[in-house]
């Protein structure tokens, strides 16, 4: 077995000015630059230390396990960073990982400036990364689950809001389908039905979030069936807020299976209405 250093350019506003190096696990450091020339940090090396048997290729490994911080950070902070693989070398203990950057030589480094935890722009790089201690044991799992589908998904969503509202709709309703929906039913009510039942706090949000759920979905179908729909920006932030909370609700059942959790939902949508 061997003990290899990924690294990867992840350019994007994800280390604050504040954090210039951040541990965020035993194998994965980040550490912030900026490219030579450039007077604004707004890119972080990311160090990945893998395992693997003999020749086997470790960068597919180290990449599966950056992005899965990447979706976590995405969730938190509704931000999409985008990564470049670079070079890979040999460690011979896993407390050298960072210590020694070989690819990215046009990046400067920023001098280490401290964890502050209270401070407001270093609330999402430390939420995403207790959040993905959490996870952390169940990462396959979940990235071969639809909870991982759906993570990919809200990850596209905040990408394409950029450019398109439209398609920002369509991979949030991927996302919230994904989550949710089991083959063979009906979408746009048991959707609405399932996904209110799951993030609301009361009755009387669960029947404002089906409602509007229903609307949204029309809104969907409308933009790819090419009825020419516009997106407004409320349209779309309150589905973005709406699937956020489901998959963070999804996360902390993550040991349910979609056809678990969805039974879960619709007995307790039917207590609800019974009672």
């Amino acid at each position: 077995m061997m003990l290899h250093q990924v690294e990867f350019l992840v350019e994007g506003h994800m280390l604050p000015p504040t954090i210039g190096r951040l541990k965020i696990s035993e194998t994965l450091i980040l550490e912030q630059v900026y490219r030579s020339g450039s007077e604004h940090p707004i890119s972080a090396i990311a160090y990945v230390g893998v395992v693997t048997p003999g020749e086997a290729n470790p960068f597919f490994t180290a990449r599966d396990y950056l992005d899965f911080f990447l979706l976590i950070y995405c969730l938190v902070s509704g931000q999409a960073v985008t990564t470049t693989m670079g070079i890979g070398t040999t460690l011979d203990d896993i407390n050298s990982l960072g210590r020694k950057r070989v690819g990215f030589p046009g990046s400067e480094k920023i001098e280490v400036m401290g964890e502050y935890e209270e401070d407001f722009v270093s609330k999402p790089i430390l939420e995403a990364k207790k959040r993905f201690l959490l996870f952390e044991p169940d990462r396959q799992k979940i990235m071969e689950s639809p909870l991982g589908l759906a993570l990919k998904y809200y990850y596209l969503a905040v990408r394409a809001s950029s450019r398109l509202s439209e398609e920002a709709v369509i991979h949030l309703m991927i996302a919230a389908e994904a989550l949710l929906i089991t083959m063979n039913e009906k979408v746009r009510g048991t959707l609405s039905s399932r996904l209110s039942t799951l993030i609301a706090e009361n009755e009387t949000e669960k029947a404002e979030i089906s409602k509007k759920m229903r609307e949204l979905y029309d809104l969907r179908s409308a933009i790819v069936h090419g009825k020419g729909k516009k997106t407004s920006f409320d349209e779309a932030r309150i589905l973005f807020a709406y699937v956020r909370r489901a998959i963070e609700c999804g996360l902390s059942l993550r040991r349910l299976t979609k056809e678990e959790l969805a039974a879960k939902l619709d007995n307790e949508c039917a207590q609800n209405d019974g009672a």
